[in-house]
């Protein structure tokens, strides 16, 4: 008598699989929106980060493959795509639904809506910090910090964004939204362009959206094996790194600002609104939390 053997889970079709996925991805979509929290960050705490980046990592594989005429890769492009589809389809929808609302909040409620913002990378902060171990955090920690610090003082432009720039801005937003800690719109707040690709996805303006776009293939082909060795290799000291950015991006997420700098509430000339803004700190705290306990009990 012969034993059969197991089925592969990702190799089975299952709706609930594939629907979980699609929800994860429309909250990544909605998060890489907002310059605060990054899509990396949230896939982290919905316990789905790992298989992304291993499935960029073997699609990235398999294209290669293909592009030089190893045919035999097509039988491995299957279990990259099963993962990485519903999360795209998600993450484009999380996109627009965030882009044509809570883009709105923001120009007419940014106080709030920052607050928000902020309780949400002190939770991404605690979650990180338990990821990893003291004596990584100790080591790694200080240079993810110096380097979100070197980005986030890093001087920006408010003349209209050249073509070339485009182009960069979409590789560098890969290479954020992959790696968990600085948000990809956050890097394309520093470098001027936010609001120049909110209106460019808005209004559908085709050869913008085809520059960023491209951008953003160059940045997988490149970006997404090295993140996955590095994940299998070093995690914790990988973690400790994340935990340091997500500090230095405090300061750029600060709802009271004053010509680009933070300022305590009573030193802001607009309404403060202390209270409701603390509470949105404490419930975007919260949500990553919970989050990160679904997380923590899932992976147990």
């Amino acid at each position: 008598m012969t034993l059969k053997e197991p089925v592969e889970p990702s190799r089975t079709f299952q709706p609930l699989a594939v629907f979980g996925l699609v929800a994860r991805g429309a909250v990544m979509g909605v998060a890489e929106v907002l310059p605060g929290i990054s899509g990396g960050t949230v896939a982290l705490i919905l316990g789905v980060y790992e298989r992304m980046v291993g499935a960029l990592s073997k699609l990235a594989l398999v294209s290669k493959d293909l592009v030089q005429m190893k045919w035999t890769s097509l039988r491995q492009l299957l279990e990259p795509l099963v993962v990485l589809v519903p999360l795209l389809l998600g993450m484009l929808i999380g996109a627009f639904v965030a882009i044509n609302t809570i883009v709105h909040l923001v120009d007419a409620h940014y106080v709030f809506v920052s607050g928000a913002i902020f309780g949400m990378v002190l939770g991404a902060i605690v979650f990180t910090f338990r990821a990893s171990t003291l004596n990584r955090l100790f080591l790694f920690l200080p240079l993810g910090l110096i380097v979100s610090l070197a980005i986030v003082f890093l001087p920006q432009s408010d003349s209209p964004a050249g073509w070339i720039l485009i182009y960069v801005g979409g590789f560098l937003a890969f290479g954020a939204w992959i790696l968990p800690g600085i948000s990809g719109s956050l890097l394309l707040l520093i470098l001027g362009l936010w609001h120049t690709m909110l209106e460019a996805f808005h209004s559908l303006d085709w050869l913008k959206m085809l520059l960023f776009l491209t951008g953003i293939l160059t940045g997988w082909l490149v970006f997404s094996h090295p993140v996955k060795v590095l994940l299998e290799r070093y995690r914790t000291s990988v973690i400790a790194v994340f935990c340091g950015l997500l500090l230095g991006s405090l300061w750029k997420v600060w709802p009271w600002r004053e010509e680009g700098f933070p300022v305590l509430p009573h030193q802001y000339e607009g309404n403060a609104e202390i209270v409701a803004v603390i509470l949105l700190m404490i419930a975007g705290f919260g949500l990553v939390m919970v989050l990160s306990h679904v997380y923590t009990k899932n992976s147990s």
